[in-house]
């Protein structure tokens, strides 16, 4: 094992976020609002059978926040800006789309009622009078009688009228913004290359004992001292391994804190490393 005399020189870390490219930019761009009609749409024909209050909306927002994430990878996207921005452009084209929706869903099935009520008016015209509910004439005439009906809530009945109706829908949309970064902001915080323009990634983890982690620590000048019972490590590179390697390293204190190291390693050091792992694990 190397000795701390010998050990790994630190690197400069890569910038954390791509640079600002229109092409990159406008396929995002272009891509977001589309992606938040295909959730709209999807929640839409889900909350017919599973759509229980505030879990429903933060299911809704990890599941675009999951899509976004795939998306910005396969642009690639880069740029941190860009990404957060696109997504809360796909969340508010899928908060007011589900809306939208169940709009059009309505309007569905008021014509199709007033077909059903003009076949049997021609059957039985003495028994069918004037239709039973109008047709919606707008999204927000739409939205004003739902809220007039009101929002059930719970399962004893209890419904929100009114202005609480569209409090709750505000609040939903939040829940929904709020999930979907909660998914796409942690992913696109990773250091990323410009080079391979690719996000960096876990390419080796693990657990190894405390004292071998001790061993280990020494290699790039980190102190361990009481001996952790157990270290976990990851390595982190990009794509096509152009950039430095993350060496990082995380453990608990004897006082119940949780510490962490990491340290940026350039490929001879790198692969200096990953022997010397072999070796502990």
């Amino acid at each position: 094992m190397e000795s701390p005399a010998n050990s790994v020189r630190s690197k400069d870390p890569p910038r954390r976020g791509g640079r600002f490219l229109w092409r990159e930019v406008a396929a995002w761009l272009a891509a977001a609002p589309g992606l938040g009609v295909l959730v709209a749409w999807a929640a839409v024909v889900a909350q017919e059978y599973f759509a229980p209050l505030i879990l429903f909306p933060v299911l809704v927002g990890v599941g675009l926040g999951a899509l976004a994430v795939g998306l910005i990878r396969i642009v690639p996207l880069g740029n941190r800006l860009t990404a957060v921005l696109g997504t809360i452009l796909a969340a508010s084209v899928a908060i007011g789309g589900q809306h939208y929706f169940s709009y059009i869903t309505a309007v569905e099935a008021t014509d199709q009622q007033d077909d059903m009520l003009r076949i049997v008016r021609r059957a039985f015209p003495d028994l069918v009078g004037q239709r039973m509910a109008d047709s919606p004439r707008s999204v927000f005439d739409f939205l004003h009688k739902q809220a007039d009906a009101g929002r059930p809530i719970g399962a004893a009945g209890r419904r929100l009228q009114g202005g609480w109706v569209w409090a709750s829908w505000g609040f939903d949309g939040l829940l929904v913004l709020s999930a979907a970064l909660a998914m796409v902001v942690p992913a696109v915080w990773l250091p990323y290359c410009d080079r391979c323009r690719s996000w960096y990634r876990v390419i080796r983890s693990g657990r190894i004992p405390g004292r071998a982690a001790v061993r280990l620590a020494s290699l790039v000048d980190l102190e361990m001292d009481p001996p952790p019972r157990g270290v976990h490590y990851r390595l982190l590179a990009c794509v096509g391994g152009c950039g430095p390697t993350a060496f990082e390293l995380s453990w608990e204190a004897a006082a119940g804190d949780t510490l962490a190291a990491r340290m940026w390693l350039g490929p001879a050091d790198r692969d200096r490393a990953t022997a010397a792992l072999d070796e502990e694990v």
